[in-house]
């Protein structure tokens, strides 16, 4: 007897971000049915129209509709990227007086449909809103999570592939801590072909003499505010960053991505949401693969965590003062 495997996907926000994150899971058919949710219902009807009039050149068909709240209650993941346009020259943790409000009411609306899903948050500060909407919505652990420095990993591995001329995929190793100014290259955890990259490049000086791990760092970490400023925002990094993230967790593929997951004595920390490599499986952040960082590594992740919790202790406050605010502006997800 064949049995019918169904899943499905919420996204709540179709701007930029929101929109292309559907765009590419649609193109990579990862999952049976997909639903927007905007404020700007008509804007989310749009978006899935479009989306699913290319039904007939996909290699699978996903079934793409506007909704409403109570789709989440059968769904499998709800993205969440509401947000707005950043302004020029500010960084993600200046968004968090604008954006907690909305996230708020967001999972407020979420939960009350009785999902029991997995959150995937996406709105800047990316690590600071997981937390909030891991606390506001009593989910277990390992049902919430953040993009992290997922994005950033991958942005590492591109600037070494741009700088080696390789194959960035050739590139193993994470970027770590805070998704923003105080996120880290874990150098000890990153190699080119099996090779640590450090001894790669002693190794190749003759080829690579101009290739300094001190500039690759600062191309990672600023990277995201250079596209801000070419173009206004990002948003096809980041939606690939989701669909791959998606697709991990509904396939089950226990790949190990540093997500932003909730640390509970991991690294000596408890508490707060960093990126961090995590096992992801069908049931979320699965288990986080704790390693062996270098003491400055270490050093730079206590950091990390000691800016990110700075925000949320002072998250109450601030949930207060905007609970009841949900702009009448179209909602944006843009998130370098």
């Amino acid at each position: 007897m064949v049995t019918m495997n169904r899943n499905k996907v919420v996204i709540v926000g179709t701007g930029q971000v929101g929109s292309t994150a559907a765009f590419a899971i649609v193109t990579h058919g990862l999952c049976n049915e997909l639903v927007l949710i905007d404020h700007s219902a008509g804007k989310a009807l749009g978006e899935s129209h479009d989306l699913d009039d290319g039904s007939e050149f996909q290699d699978r068909h996903v079934k793409v509709r506007n909704g409403d709240y109570g789709d989440c209650k059968d769904a499998d993941i709800v993205v969440i990227t509401v947000g707005r346009k950043p302004p020029a020259n500010s960084t993600r943790l200046d968004e968090l007086g604008f954006t907690i409000g909305l996230v708020g009411d967001v999972v407020d609306r979420v939960m009350a449909s009785g999902f029991n899903g997995v959150i995937v948050m996406v709105s800047n500060p990316v690590d600071v809103m997981a937390w909030y909407a891991w606390k506001r919505s009593g989910l277990p652990r390992t049902q919430v999570l953040g993009t992290g420095t997922a994005l950033d990993t991958s942005r590492l591995k591109t600037i070494i592939g741009e700088e080696t001329g390789l194959d960035p995929r050739n590139v193993g190793g994470f970027v770590m801590g805070e998704h923003g100014d105080s996120q880290f290259t874990a150098w000890s955890t990153v190699s080119l072909g099996g090779k640590p990259f450090t001894r790669f490049l002693s190794d190749n000086a003759d080829r690579f003499s101009s290739v300094s791990t001190h500039e690759i760092e600062e191309k990672t970490r600023t990277r995201g505010n250079e596209i801000v400023a070419a173009k206004g925002g990002t948003n096809f990094g980041i939606a690939s960053t989701v669909a791959g993230i998606v697709q991990t967790i509904l396939w089950d593929e226990r790949r190990i991505v540093p997500v932003s997951t909730l640390l509970d004595g991991e690294y000596g920390e408890r508490d707060v949401f960093l990126g961090v490599p995590t096992e992801l499986r069908a049931n979320g952040a699965n288990e986080i693969v704790e390693l062996e960082l270098a003491d400055d590594e270490l050093a730079k992740l206590h950091h990390s965590a000691e800016l990110v919790r700075s925000y949320c202790e002072g998250l109450a406050v601030a949930a207060d003062r905007h609970d009841s605010f949900f702009p009448p502006d179209r909602l944006y997800g843009e998130t370098p």
